[in-house]
């Protein structure tokens, strides 16, 4: 079952109407924001890394997460909010030993009332299909998702979300359970994406 259009159809049923758009806009609280701005580094680009999922055949990996970072931060000042939960705190900690920390923070410990106001302030989103890229999706924000074990119809509602597919595999070839190798997706193709989505 494609759970958008599932969704989209029970919607227009219940509400009498048709095409019923599933672009949507998160409203998130202006203080709240205020508060999350403090942390937002106007000088540099500020991204939001899903290292965090479900279960470890959606995560993209530490060490492609350590390359991306390194190669970014060669070409272009950048700032890395690590998203994942407390449990996966193993994630962050790896990353925060391999780059410098005056380019990365981890949230592993923040609640999800602190991360969604900045995520909204972020200018991208890159990672693995988690609660972040679906908010970063609907605050009008760029959303790389990287495709290893993820049925298509988590990112198939948004005009913000951009999928990253393992190489020679159609989006329609992902699904729970793929289990594609992360070293499928290469570092160089999620640059360049960023890069592009950025116009840098």
């Amino acid at each position: 079952m494609h759970l958008v259009n599932a969704a989209r159809r029970f919607t227009e049923k219940v509400l009498d109407i048709e095409n019923c758009p599933t672009e949507t806009r998160i409203f998130i609280d202006k203080t709240e924001k205020d508060i999350a701005s403090k942390k937002i580094i106007n000088s540099k680009k500020n991204v939001i890394l899903g290292i965090g999922s479900s279960g470890p055949t959606t995560r993209w990996g530490s060490k492609n997460y350590i390359n991306l970072i390194k190669k970014l931060i060669e070409k272009k000042d950048f700032f890395f909010f690590l998203l994942c939960g407390p449990n996966e705190k193993d994630i962050a900690d790896k990353i925060l030993k391999e780059v410098d920390k005056n380019y990365c923070m981890s949230l592993d410990n923040k609640k999800i009332s602190e991360i969604i106001p900045l995520i909204s302030l972020a200018d991208i989103y890159v990672g693995n299909d988690s609660f972040g890229h679906h908010v970063a999706s609907q605050c009008n924000i760029p959303s790389i998702i990287i495709m290893l074990d993820t049925p298509r119809a988590y990112s198939d509602y948004s005009v913000n979300q951009f999928r990253i597919l393992p190489e020679g595999v159609n989006e329609n070839d992902v699904f729970h359970d793929s289990n594609f190798s992360p070293d499928t997706i290469k570092v160089e193709k999620v640059f360049k994406k960023i890069f592009s989505l950025l116009k840098l």
